[in-house]
Protein backbone atom coordinates (compact mmCIF):
# COMPACT_ATOMS: atom_id res chain seq x y z
CA UNK A 1 0.00 0.00 0.00
CA UNK A 2 1.33 3.23 -1.10
CA UNK A 3 1.56 6.18 0.82
CA UNK A 4 -1.50 8.02 -0.21
CA UNK A 5 -3.02 5.12 -0.61
CA UNK A 6 -2.87 4.26 2.93
CA UNK A 7 -3.58 8.40 4.11
CA UNK A 8 -6.69 7.89 1.84
CA UNK A 9 -7.86 5.23 3.53
CA UNK A 10 -6.67 5.93 7.14
CA UNK A 11 -6.56 9.46 6.88
CA UNK A 12 -10.12 10.11 9.12
CA UNK A 13 -8.75 7.42 11.58
CA UNK A 14 -5.93 9.36 12.51
CA UNK A 15 -7.46 12.95 12.63
CA UNK A 16 -9.65 10.69 15.47
CA UNK A 17 -6.28 9.96 17.19
CA UNK A 18 -4.96 13.84 16.72
CA UNK A 19 -8.13 15.07 17.78
CA UNK A 20 -8.78 12.71 21.15
CA UNK A 21 -5.36 12.95 22.24
CA UNK A 22 -5.60 16.78 21.80
CA UNK A 23 -8.91 16.59 23.83
CA UNK A 24 -7.03 14.89 26.77
CA UNK A 25 -3.47 16.67 26.73
CA UNK A 26 -5.63 19.57 27.33
CA UNK A 27 -7.88 18.15 30.01
CA UNK A 28 -5.09 17.15 32.19
CA UNK A 29 -3.43 20.51 31.66
CA UNK A 30 -7.16 22.19 32.98
CA UNK A 31 -6.67 19.66 35.36
CA UNK A 32 -3.04 20.34 36.58
CA UNK A 33 -3.87 24.15 37.15
CA UNK A 34 -6.76 23.57 38.65
CA UNK A 35 -5.23 21.25 41.30
CA UNK A 36 -2.55 23.54 42.08
CA UNK A 37 -4.78 26.80 42.21
CA UNK A 38 -6.48 24.75 45.28
CA UNK A 39 -3.05 24.10 47.24
CA UNK A 40 -3.10 26.01 50.33
CA UNK A 41 0.21 28.02 49.58
CA UNK A 42 -0.62 28.40 45.85
CA UNK A 43 0.70 31.91 44.16
CA UNK A 44 -0.93 32.77 40.95
CA UNK A 45 1.07 30.81 37.94
CA UNK A 46 3.26 33.16 35.88
CA UNK A 47 2.49 33.45 32.20
CA UNK A 48 5.73 30.87 31.47
CA UNK A 49 4.78 28.30 33.99
CA UNK A 50 0.91 27.89 32.13
CA UNK A 51 2.97 27.71 28.76
CA UNK A 52 4.86 25.60 30.16
CA UNK A 53 2.20 22.94 31.56
CA UNK A 54 0.24 23.54 28.31
CA UNK A 55 2.93 22.41 26.55
CA UNK A 56 3.65 19.14 28.75
CA UNK A 57 0.40 17.85 28.82
CA UNK A 58 -0.46 18.31 25.45
CA UNK A 59 3.08 16.99 23.50
CA UNK A 60 3.15 14.34 26.60
CA UNK A 61 -0.05 13.47 24.47
CA UNK A 62 1.05 13.63 21.34
CA UNK A 63 4.15 11.70 21.96
CA UNK A 64 1.50 8.75 21.86
CA UNK A 65 1.35 9.11 18.26
CA UNK A 66 4.32 7.62 17.69
CA UNK A 67 3.64 4.48 19.97
CA UNK A 68 -0.27 4.17 17.78
CA UNK A 69 1.62 1.66 14.84
CA UNK A 70 3.01 -0.70 17.44
CA UNK A 71 0.01 -0.42 20.04
CA UNK A 72 -2.26 -0.96 16.67
CA UNK A 73 -0.48 -4.16 15.71
CA UNK A 74 -0.28 -5.82 18.99
CA UNK A 75 -4.04 -5.00 19.90
CA UNK A 76 -4.74 -7.12 16.87
CA UNK A 77 -2.67 -9.95 17.90
CA UNK A 78 -4.43 -10.05 21.05
CA UNK A 79 -7.49 -9.87 20.05
CA UNK A 80 -7.01 -12.07 16.91
CA UNK A 81 -6.40 -14.91 19.58
CA UNK A 82 -9.16 -17.32 20.38
CA UNK A 83 -8.34 -17.30 24.37
CA UNK A 84 -10.84 -16.18 26.74
CA UNK A 85 -12.11 -13.02 27.59
CA UNK A 86 -10.67 -12.66 30.96
CA UNK A 87 -6.75 -13.28 29.49
CA UNK A 88 -7.61 -11.32 26.36
CA UNK A 89 -8.40 -8.40 29.04
CA UNK A 90 -5.22 -9.18 30.88
CA UNK A 91 -3.29 -9.42 27.90
CA UNK A 92 -4.25 -5.57 27.13
CA UNK A 93 -3.81 -4.77 30.54
CA UNK A 94 -0.07 -6.18 30.43
CA UNK A 95 0.65 -4.50 27.14
CA UNK A 96 -0.61 -0.91 28.08
CA UNK A 97 1.58 -0.97 30.95
CA UNK A 98 4.39 -1.85 28.72
CA UNK A 99 3.83 1.07 26.64
CA UNK A 100 3.24 3.08 29.05
CA UNK A 101 6.40 2.15 30.42
CA UNK A 102 8.02 2.09 26.70
CA UNK A 103 6.33 6.95 26.44
CA UNK A 104 8.20 7.34 29.33
CA UNK A 105 11.48 7.48 27.92
CA UNK A 106 10.45 9.06 24.61
CA UNK A 107 8.68 11.76 27.11
CA UNK A 108 12.09 12.54 29.45
CA UNK A 109 14.10 12.83 26.10
CA UNK A 110 11.55 15.49 24.91
CA UNK A 111 12.10 17.29 28.16
CA UNK A 112 15.98 17.19 28.05
CA UNK A 113 15.75 18.21 24.73
CA UNK A 114 13.20 21.50 25.00
CA UNK A 115 15.22 22.30 28.25
CA UNK A 116 18.93 22.14 26.07
CA UNK A 117 17.39 24.51 23.94
CA UNK A 118 14.95 26.92 25.75
CA UNK A 119 16.27 26.75 29.26
CA UNK A 120 13.19 28.47 31.05
CA UNK A 121 11.10 25.95 29.61
CA UNK A 122 10.99 22.72 32.67
CA UNK A 123 13.41 24.90 35.19
CA UNK A 124 10.92 23.96 37.88
CA UNK A 125 12.22 20.10 37.02
CA UNK A 126 15.76 20.72 36.91
CA UNK A 127 16.01 22.83 39.88
CA UNK A 128 15.03 20.71 41.94
CA UNK A 129 17.54 18.07 40.62
CA UNK A 130 20.31 20.09 39.63
CA UNK A 131 22.65 17.23 39.38
CA UNK A 132 20.15 14.44 37.86
CA UNK A 133 21.42 12.19 35.31
CA UNK A 134 19.21 11.19 32.13
CA UNK A 135 19.14 7.71 33.08
CA UNK A 136 18.64 8.85 37.05
CA UNK A 137 15.59 11.05 35.71
CA UNK A 138 13.99 7.86 33.76
CA UNK A 139 14.03 5.52 36.15
CA UNK A 140 12.97 8.42 38.90
CA UNK A 141 9.83 8.85 36.22
CA UNK A 142 8.54 5.14 35.97
CA UNK A 143 8.74 5.25 39.55
CA UNK A 144 6.68 8.12 40.38
CA UNK A 145 4.33 8.93 37.31
CA UNK A 146 0.72 7.67 37.46
CA UNK A 147 0.16 5.13 35.37
CA UNK A 148 -3.37 4.65 35.41
CA UNK A 149 -4.01 8.06 32.88
CA UNK A 150 -1.50 6.65 30.84
CA UNK A 151 -3.56 3.13 30.47
CA UNK A 152 -5.95 6.03 29.65
CA UNK A 153 -4.07 6.90 26.26
CA UNK A 154 -3.85 3.06 25.43
CA UNK A 155 -7.39 2.29 25.63
CA UNK A 156 -8.57 4.91 23.93
CA UNK A 157 -6.14 4.43 21.00
CA UNK A 158 -7.33 0.70 20.91
CA UNK A 159 -10.99 1.86 21.02
CA UNK A 160 -10.54 4.03 18.25
CA UNK A 161 -8.57 1.46 16.35
CA UNK A 162 -11.51 -1.11 16.41
CA UNK A 163 -14.51 1.17 16.31
CA UNK A 164 -12.94 2.48 12.48
CA UNK A 165 -11.98 -1.23 11.82
CA UNK A 166 -15.89 -2.65 12.40
CA UNK A 167 -16.66 0.43 10.30
CA UNK A 168 -14.08 -0.47 7.60
CA UNK A 169 -15.58 -4.25 7.72
CA UNK A 170 -19.02 -3.45 7.38
CA UNK A 171 -18.57 -0.32 4.70
CA UNK A 172 -16.54 -3.16 2.58
CA UNK A 173 -19.32 -5.89 3.05
CA UNK A 174 -22.17 -3.47 2.20
CA UNK A 175 -20.25 -2.83 -1.04
CA UNK A 176 -19.39 -6.32 -1.49
CA UNK A 177 -23.11 -7.09 -1.00
CA UNK A 178 -24.44 -4.10 -3.16
CA UNK A 179 -21.87 -4.88 -5.95
CA UNK A 180 -23.07 -8.55 -6.34
CA UNK A 181 -27.04 -7.29 -6.02
CA UNK A 182 -25.93 -5.35 -9.27
CA UNK A 183 -24.24 -8.10 -10.88
CA UNK A 184 -27.27 -10.40 -10.03
CA UNK A 185 -29.78 -7.81 -11.87
CA UNK A 186 -27.26 -7.53 -14.80
CA UNK A 187 -27.38 -10.68 -15.06
CA UNK A 188 -31.01 -11.16 -14.82
CA UNK A 189 -31.90 -8.72 -16.95
CA UNK A 190 -29.31 -10.25 -19.65
CA UNK A 191 -31.27 -13.72 -19.70
CA UNK A 192 -34.48 -12.04 -19.93
CA UNK A 193 -33.12 -9.91 -22.79
CA UNK A 194 -31.84 -12.68 -24.58
CA UNK A 195 -35.22 -14.96 -24.00
CA UNK A 196 -37.29 -12.53 -25.80
CA UNK A 197 -34.40 -12.21 -28.94
CA UNK A 198 -35.45 -15.57 -29.63
CA UNK A 199 -39.02 -15.19 -28.65
CA UNK A 200 -39.48 -12.53 -31.16
CA UNK A 201 -37.05 -14.40 -34.13
CA UNK A 202 -39.17 -17.52 -34.13
CA UNK A 203 -42.31 -15.21 -34.49
CA UNK A 204 -40.89 -13.29 -37.53
CA UNK A 205 -39.19 -16.40 -38.96
CA UNK A 206 -42.79 -18.01 -39.08
CA UNK A 207 -43.92 -15.00 -40.20
CA UNK A 208 -41.47 -15.25 -43.37
CA UNK A 209 -41.91 -18.38 -43.58
CA UNK A 210 -45.63 -18.35 -44.64
CA UNK A 211 -45.15 -14.98 -46.47
CA UNK A 212 -42.55 -17.04 -48.90
CA UNK A 213 -45.61 -19.00 -50.52
CA UNK A 214 -46.98 -15.78 -51.52
CA UNK A 215 -44.80 -13.16 -52.43
CA UNK A 216 -40.75 -13.89 -52.21
CA UNK A 217 -39.74 -9.76 -53.27
CA UNK A 218 -42.54 -9.48 -49.55
CA UNK A 219 -40.54 -12.02 -47.46
CA UNK A 220 -36.91 -10.68 -48.81
CA UNK A 221 -38.06 -7.42 -47.69
CA UNK A 222 -38.93 -8.78 -44.02
CA UNK A 223 -35.68 -10.68 -44.18
CA UNK A 224 -33.70 -7.12 -44.42
CA UNK A 225 -35.69 -5.38 -41.75
CA UNK A 226 -35.10 -8.18 -39.40
CA UNK A 227 -31.34 -8.05 -40.16
CA UNK A 228 -31.88 -4.78 -39.23
CA UNK A 229 -33.45 -5.75 -35.96
CA UNK A 230 -30.90 -8.26 -35.07
CA UNK A 231 -27.93 -5.90 -35.81
CA UNK A 232 -29.28 -3.10 -33.04
CA UNK A 233 -30.84 -5.95 -30.75
CA UNK A 234 -27.10 -7.41 -30.23
CA UNK A 235 -25.45 -3.41 -30.33
CA UNK A 236 -27.81 -3.11 -27.32
CA UNK A 237 -27.05 -6.54 -25.69
CA UNK A 238 -26.03 -5.19 -22.36
CA UNK A 239 -27.97 -2.18 -22.57
CA UNK A 240 -30.16 -1.82 -19.84
CA UNK A 241 -32.11 1.42 -20.30
CA UNK A 242 -32.44 3.57 -23.38
CA UNK A 243 -33.46 7.20 -24.29
CA UNK A 244 -37.24 6.74 -25.79
CA UNK A 245 -36.32 7.97 -29.57
CA UNK A 246 -34.00 4.72 -29.48
CA UNK A 247 -36.37 2.57 -28.48
CA UNK A 248 -39.15 4.01 -31.01
CA UNK A 249 -36.38 3.96 -34.15
CA UNK A 250 -36.38 -0.21 -32.91
CA UNK A 251 -40.23 -0.80 -33.05
CA UNK A 252 -40.42 1.41 -36.44
CA UNK A 253 -38.58 -1.88 -37.88
CA UNK A 254 -40.20 -4.44 -35.59
CA UNK A 255 -43.58 -2.61 -37.13
CA UNK A 256 -42.42 -2.69 -40.93
CA UNK A 257 -41.74 -6.47 -40.55
CA UNK A 258 -45.54 -6.74 -39.15
CA UNK A 259 -46.71 -4.36 -41.58
CA UNK A 260 -44.95 -6.48 -44.85
CA UNK A 261 -46.58 -9.58 -43.31
CA UNK A 262 -50.02 -8.35 -42.07
CA UNK A 263 -50.58 -5.75 -45.44
CA UNK A 264 -53.44 -3.18 -45.08
CA UNK A 265 -54.84 -5.04 -42.15
CA UNK A 266 -52.66 -3.12 -39.75
CA UNK A 267 -53.00 0.36 -39.18
CA UNK A 268 -50.28 1.91 -36.67
CA UNK A 269 -51.14 5.17 -35.22
CA UNK A 270 -48.00 7.00 -32.78
CA UNK A 271 -48.09 10.08 -30.88
CA UNK A 272 -45.29 10.17 -28.97
CA UNK A 273 -44.61 13.48 -27.15
CA UNK A 274 -41.70 15.73 -27.63
CA UNK A 275 -40.91 15.79 -24.43
CA UNK A 276 -41.02 12.15 -23.47
CA UNK A 277 -38.17 11.40 -26.30
CA UNK A 278 -34.87 11.43 -24.44
CA UNK A 279 -36.40 9.99 -21.22
CA UNK A 280 -34.83 6.68 -20.12
CA UNK A 281 -36.87 3.60 -20.71
CA UNK A 282 -35.84 -0.77 -20.13
CA UNK A 283 -33.97 -1.33 -23.64
CA UNK A 284 -37.20 -3.17 -25.91
CA UNK A 285 -39.82 -2.41 -23.61
CA UNK A 286 -42.26 -1.29 -26.03
CA UNK A 287 -41.39 -4.60 -28.63
CA UNK A 288 -43.61 -7.39 -26.77
CA UNK A 289 -46.21 -4.92 -25.58
CA UNK A 290 -46.86 -3.88 -29.58
CA UNK A 291 -46.55 -7.73 -30.52
CA UNK A 292 -49.23 -8.96 -28.23
CA UNK A 293 -51.51 -6.13 -29.19
CA UNK A 294 -50.80 -7.17 -32.53
CA UNK A 295 -51.29 -10.99 -32.12
CA UNK A 296 -54.06 -10.37 -29.98
CA UNK A 297 -56.12 -7.26 -31.28
CA UNK A 298 -55.32 -7.28 -34.73
CA UNK A 299 -54.29 -10.76 -36.19
CA UNK A 300 -56.87 -12.99 -35.04
CA UNK A 301 -59.72 -10.29 -37.52
CA UNK A 302 -59.96 -9.94 -40.99
CA UNK A 303 -60.99 -6.70 -40.77
CA UNK A 304 -58.18 -3.87 -40.35
CA UNK A 305 -57.25 -3.68 -36.96
CA UNK A 306 -55.55 0.02 -35.66
CA UNK A 307 -52.87 -0.09 -32.86
CA UNK A 308 -51.72 3.34 -31.62
CA UNK A 309 -48.94 4.19 -29.36
CA UNK A 310 -48.91 7.15 -27.12
CA UNK A 311 -46.07 8.49 -24.50
CA UNK A 312 -46.66 11.46 -21.82
CA UNK A 313 -45.14 12.89 -19.18
CA UNK A 314 -47.47 13.50 -15.65
CA UNK A 315 -45.15 14.95 -13.13
CA UNK A 316 -42.07 12.71 -12.33
CA UNK A 317 -43.88 9.54 -14.05
CA UNK A 318 -43.39 8.52 -17.83
CA UNK A 319 -46.40 7.62 -19.34
CA UNK A 320 -46.35 4.91 -22.21
CA UNK A 321 -49.48 3.75 -23.83
CA UNK A 322 -50.06 1.05 -26.08
CA UNK A 323 -54.20 0.56 -27.31
CA UNK A 324 -55.72 -1.84 -29.96
CA UNK A 325 -59.71 -2.33 -31.35
CA UNK A 326 -59.74 -6.13 -31.02
CA UNK A 327 -61.40 -8.21 -28.54
CA UNK A 328 -59.40 -7.75 -26.04
CA UNK A 329 -59.05 -9.73 -23.24
CA UNK A 330 -61.79 -12.70 -22.55
CA UNK A 331 -60.32 -14.66 -19.79
CA UNK A 332 -58.47 -12.97 -16.66
CA UNK A 333 -55.55 -11.41 -16.98
CA UNK A 334 -52.83 -13.96 -14.92
CA UNK A 335 -54.75 -16.44 -17.73
CA UNK A 336 -53.62 -14.46 -20.34
CA UNK A 337 -50.28 -13.60 -19.23
CA UNK A 338 -49.04 -17.59 -18.58
CA UNK A 339 -49.49 -17.85 -22.31
CA UNK A 340 -46.15 -16.36 -24.02
CA UNK A 341 -42.42 -15.21 -22.72
CA UNK A 342 -42.96 -11.28 -23.46
CA UNK A 343 -45.33 -9.79 -20.69
CA UNK A 344 -43.94 -12.47 -18.34
CA UNK A 345 -40.07 -11.11 -19.16
CA UNK A 346 -41.54 -7.44 -19.40
CA UNK A 347 -42.56 -7.65 -15.93
CA UNK A 348 -39.58 -9.27 -14.18
CA UNK A 349 -37.39 -6.68 -16.52
CA UNK A 350 -39.84 -3.90 -14.90
CA UNK A 351 -39.01 -5.57 -11.20
CA UNK A 352 -35.20 -5.90 -11.58
CA UNK A 353 -35.16 -2.02 -12.35
CA UNK A 354 -37.55 -0.30 -10.71
CA UNK A 355 -38.55 -2.47 -7.45
CA UNK A 356 -42.08 -1.35 -7.19
CA UNK A 357 -42.24 2.01 -8.85
CA UNK A 358 -43.91 1.05 -11.86
CA UNK A 359 -47.13 0.19 -12.96
CA UNK A 360 -48.11 -2.28 -15.95
CA UNK A 361 -52.51 -2.04 -16.18
CA UNK A 362 -54.01 -3.99 -18.70
CA UNK A 363 -57.71 -2.79 -19.19
CA UNK A 364 -60.37 -3.78 -22.09
CA UNK A 365 -61.79 -0.70 -23.35
CA UNK A 366 -65.34 0.04 -23.93
CA UNK A 367 -65.17 0.50 -27.15
CA UNK A 368 -63.45 -2.64 -27.65
CA UNK A 369 -59.66 -3.85 -27.83
CA UNK A 370 -57.39 -3.59 -24.91
CA UNK A 371 -55.34 -0.94 -23.33
CA UNK A 372 -52.00 -1.42 -21.80
CA UNK A 373 -50.35 1.50 -19.67
CA UNK A 374 -47.07 1.56 -18.63
CA UNK A 375 -45.74 3.60 -15.83
CA UNK A 376 -42.17 4.07 -14.72
CA UNK A 377 -40.08 6.89 -12.89
CA UNK A 378 -39.22 9.73 -15.32
CA UNK A 379 -35.15 10.02 -15.71
CA UNK A 380 -33.21 11.57 -18.38
CA UNK A 381 -29.65 10.20 -19.97
CA UNK A 382 -28.20 13.03 -17.77
CA UNK A 383 -29.52 12.45 -14.20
Amino acid sequence: MTTTTYWQKYKTELLFYFGFLTILGIAFFIQAIYADSYEMSATKPTSEEIINVFADRVIAAYLWLLLTPFIIWVSEKISSTKLPFVIILTAHLFAGLFFSFIHIPIYTTYIYLVHSFVPWMYSGIFEKMPNVTYGEYVLNSMARVNHVYRLLYYSIIIAIHFAFDYFRKYTERELRASQLEVQLKEAQIRTLHQQLQPHFLFNTLNGISSLMYKSVEEADTMLTYLGDLLRISLERMNVQEVPLKDDIAFIERYLLIEKARMGDRLIVQTNFRPDTLDALVPCMMAQPLLENAIKHGVAPNVKQGTVTATSWRAAEKLFLQIEDDGSGFSLSLDDNLTKGHGIKNTLERLKILYGNNFSLTFTNKETGGLRVTLSIPFRMITD
